[in-house]
C-alpha cells in the first residue's frame, strides 16, 4: 500500500474521542500504514492530547489541515458529503485522487438542492476514485446520478474492535428471569432541542407506557439530552441521564442494558435529512449483547429480520410499548431477541466486513480500477 505513495484521510472532527466509528476506521488504516496521517480541520488544542493519551502510537499522524499538506499525496479518503464538498477545490489545485464514504447525515439530505449541488459537484469530479455507500437509498441514487462512478456498498458503520472480542456479548441476564428490572438505553447525539429527529420524545412515552402496564422499568439516556429539553414528569424516578459517553464508557454501559430504543423519524432536521438504519450506536449496544428496538421509516433494513433479531416498530410510543410487552411475555422473549441480533451484528459489523471491505476499495482506487462494483453488496449481505 505505502509503496504506490501517500494515502491521507481529510477530515473534520477527528481527534474526537466521541465520533468513535472515525477512531475505528482511522486508526486501524494507520495501524495497517494503509494511510499516512489524517489532517483534519479541527483544532487540535483540547482535542489531541485527549486522543494521544488513548493512542499514543498515533500522536505524529494527525495533523492540521492545509493545502499545502496535500502536495504529494497519492490519495485521499474521506466520510461525508460536507468533507468531500469542502476540501473539493484543494484537491483539484493539487490533483489530488479521493474516494468518500457517504454516510447519512453530514449534509446528505437527497433531494435537498443545495445537498443536490455538493453531491453533483463530488460525483462529477475527475478525479473521484470511487464511492462507498451505507445504506440502499444512497446507494440507489448515486448509481443513478453516476453510473460511471465506482460505488461500492458496504452496509452499516465501522464499530471499534472492542465489541468484538471473544465472548463480547454473550450474556443471560435479561428481564424478567436474569433481572428484577427491565433496562432500557436511549442513545442519540443531540441535534435538536428536544430530540424529536431522534425520537426522544417518542422513548419517554414509551417508558410511560410500560410503567402503565405495570412493568418495572429503569430508562437511561445517553447523549447531549437532560432533563430539560422534554417534559420527564412521572419518570424522575426511573431517568437517569449520562451524558456523552466514549467508547469503553459505552461497553461498559451498554453490557448491562436489555434493550436499545432507537424511534428515529425522518425529515425532521430538513425535509430530506434521514438517519442510517441501525443508528451506529444502537449496533453498538447490540454488540453488547442489547436488544434492538428501531424505526424503518425509508426500508433500509437489509441485514435483520423483525420480531427473530430486532424488532422493527413505529415511530409512536403505544405500539413501542405494546410490541416490547409481547417480547417479554415470549418464551426466551428479550434473551432470544438480543442474542439473535448480536450473532447478526457480530458477523455483518465485524472486521472482514466493515474494514476489509474498505481497505479493498482503497486498494482499488489506488490501482486505478473504474467502474461499478457489487463486491460490497456480497461482504456486507
Amino acid at each position: 500500500m505505502t509503496s504506490r505513495g501517500r494515502v491521507v484521510i481529510l477530515d473534520d472532527i477527528f481527534p474526537r474521542l466521541a465520533t468513535g466509528f472515525r477512531v475505528a476506521e482511522f486508526n486501524w488504516l494507520m495501524k495497517r500504514n494503509a494511510v499516512a496521517e489524517v489532517l483534519t480541520t479541527q483544532p487540535l488544542l483540547d482535542e489531541l492530547p485527549l486522543y494521544v493519551a488513548e493512542y499514543p502510537e498515533f500522536a505524529d499522524r494527525v495533523k492540521p489541515y492545509s493545502r499545502d499538506a496535500l502536495e504529494g499525496a497519492s490519495l485521499a479518503w474521506m466520510t461525508f458529503l460536507n468533507n468531500a464538498a469542502y476540501f473539493l477545490d484543494d484537491l483539484h489545485a493539487t490533483g489530488t485522487p479521493f474516494v468518500v464514504t457517504l454516510y447519512p447525515g453530514g449534509g446528505l439530505n437527497l433531494g435537498d438542492a443545495e445537498a443536490d449541488a455538493k453531491l453533483d459537484a463530488v460525483l462529477a469530479s475527475p478525479l473521484l476514485r470511487g464511492v462507498i455507500t451505507t445504506q440502499p437509498l444512497v446507494t440507489e441514487r448515486v448509481r443513478a446520478l453516476a453510473p460511471e462512478v465506482a460505488v461500492h456498498e458496504i452496509l452499516g458503520v465501522v464499530v471499534s474492535p472492542l465489541y468484538l472480542g471473544p465472548g463480547a456479548g454473550f450474556r443471560t441476564d435479561y428481564y424478567p428471569s436474569g433481572s428484577p428490572v427491565l433496562r432500557l438505553a436511549f442513545a442519540a447525539h443531540k441535534y435538536t432541542e428536544r430530540g424529536e429527529d431522534k425520537g426522544y420524545d417518542v422513548f419517554l412515552d414509551a417508558v410511560r407506557g410500560l410503567r402503565e402496564r405495570e412493568i418495572p422499568v429503569e430508562a437511561h439516556v445517553i447523549g447531549g439530552f437532560s432533563e430539560r429539553e422534554v417534559d420527564i414528569s412521572g419518570l424522575e424516578d426511573v431517568l437517569t441521564f449520562h451524558g456523552v459517553l466514549t467508547t469503553k464508557e459505552l461497553r461498559t454501559f451498554f453490557s448491562g442494558i436489555d434493550l436499545v430504543l432507537s424511534p428515529n423519524r425522518p425529515g425532521v432536521l430538513s425535509t430530506n435529512a434521514f438517519d442510517g438504519f441501525p443508528l451506529g450506536s444502537v449496533i453498538e449496544a447490540a454488540l453488547c449483547g442489547a436488544g434492538i428496538v428501531a424505526t424503518d421509516a425509508l426500508d433500509q433494513n437489509r441485514l435483520f429480520m423483525d420480531g427473530r433479531n430486532l424488532l422493527i416498530v413505529q415511530p409512536a410510543a403505544d405500539d413501542i410499548a405494546h410490541r416490547i410487552e409481547e417480547l417479554i411475555d415470549a418464551p426466551g422473549g428479550i434473551g432470544r431477541l438480543a442474542q439473535a441480533g448480536l450473532a447478526v451484528a457480530r458477523r455483518h459489523y465485524g472486521v472482514d466486513s466493515q474494514l476489509w471491505a474498505r481497505l479493498g476499495v482503497m486498494e482499488a482506487a489506488l490501482a486505478g480500477e473504474t467502474g461499478d462494483d457489487d463486491a460490497g453488496d456480497d461482504v456486507a449481505a
